[in-house]
């Protein structure tokens, strides 16, 4: 009985892991703080970007790509020239939300205006740049903003919108455990909650944003993910190593999928899936009605406490399973608060097999970075 429940559960995890196997109509990228590390800043992009160009090229239907701002370190004749050389080894178009550092007349010259929409595969594209008009969507752009909506949503299925800076982050607000890559340069409010989430929820789309104002150093997240009704709100970017990352979007014929990929290392699901990094804080906590496990994702320890009505006075056997369903390890729990060093795992998606006497068995998962 208890093979047979376990033979169930890898099952599911199988399944779910590769739900998403079939090739999609078109798939994009969105990468963003592509100059990498402000401590250790260079010409051209970040390298491992860059190293990770040829799997790019090489993802099925790859149609576009999306820099979501700081691509440069200055926006300079130098280092635009350099980011260019770069850039022109991806096979698709790229387009450019220019970010804090890229905002200039030299931008202007190369790339045009800082904002523009178009339609692909019957969905908007619709790019902006938020940092010239520090956080906020306003006067002409604006305008430009919801005459793209008002001409094109009712006649497109999705609808992608990209820009730099996180503009529904507040350091009060339920973003808050969030840290972005600079906080002093947040102008103390934004235009999201009272004008532009209005405006988004006021249509039947589903609308995802993507900003690139994460992940310049390690001492910042490097992702988020949030949903709610119609609007996915999705942060990233580069320059703090291990968690390097770009978010690959895949549109099949009635769904999105979004895939959260690590360019450094030889495991792109090293970080496991873009939705473990809802709200996420670094002591974020993952509840059960049994189990409390914490940090989630964790680095080198990782915190179970479980329910004094689970464990009564019988010990639980754990196992612990990587993303292909093999087992890696096994230990038991005998009190209610345990630790576990994780320093000996690889970086990835695990689960926990929880099991008592009497076969009852929880899973959980955790991402180990």
């Amino acid at each position: 009985m208890k093979k047979a429940l376990l033979i169930i559960i890898l099952f599911f995890v199988y399944g779910y892991l590769f739900a998403q196997k079939e090739t999609p109509i078109y798939s994009f990228f969105a990468a963003g703080h592509t100059y990498g590390n402000p401590n250790d800043y260079h010409l051209g992009l970040h390298y491992p970007f860059v190293d990770y160009f040829p799997n790019i090229n090489d993802y099925p239907n790859m149609e576009l790509g999306f820099l979501t701002g700081d691509v440069v370190y200055q926006s300079t004749a130098i280092y635009w020239d350099s980011a260019e050389i770069d850039m022109n080894q991806l096979n698709m178009p790229l387009y450019i939300s220019a970010g804090n550092h890229d905002v200039s007349s030299e931008f202007i010259n190369r790339f045009g205006s800082y904002y523009s929409s178009f339609v692909f595969n019957n969905d908007l594209f619709i790019r902006l740049s938020v940092s010239e008009s520090f956080w906020n969507i306003t006067g002409d752009q604006l305008d430009f903003f919801i005459n793209s909506l008002d001409e094109y949503a009712s006649s497109v299925n999705h609808i992608f919108i990209f820009l730099h800076e996180l503009i529904w982050w507040s350091p009060t607000n339920e973003y808050q455990d969030i840290i972005i890559n600079f906080e002093p340069i947040y102008p103390g409010s934004t235009n999201f909650d009272p004008v532009i989430k209005p405006l988004l929820l006021s249509y039947s789309n589903p609308i995802t944003l993507y900003a690139g104002d994460l992940g310049a150093t390690t001492a910042v997240s490097f992702v988020m993910y949030d949903h709610y009704d119609n609007i996915t709100l999705i942060a990233s970017g580069m320059g703090g190593g291990v968690n390097d990352n770009i978010i690959i979007t895949n549109v099949y014929e009635d769904s999105v999928y979004y895939d959260l990929v690590a360019i450094n290392g030889d495991n792109p699901n090293a970080l496991g899936e873009l939705t473990d990094y809802s709200l996420i804080s670094s002591t974020q906590e993952t509840n059960h009605s049994n189990l409390t496990i914490f940090p989630n994702p964790a680095t080198d320890f990782v915190y179970l406490h479980v329910s004094e009505d689970f464990i009564t006075s019988e010990e639980l056997s754990v196992q612990l399973i990587n993303n292909m369903g093999i087992l890696v390890d096994r230990f038991t729990l005998r009190k209610t608060s345990n630790k576990i060093d994780l320093r000996n795992y690889n970086t990835g998606v695990y689960y926990f097999i929880i099991q008592n006497r009497s076969g009852f068995i929880e899973t959980y998962k955790i991402v180990i970075l």
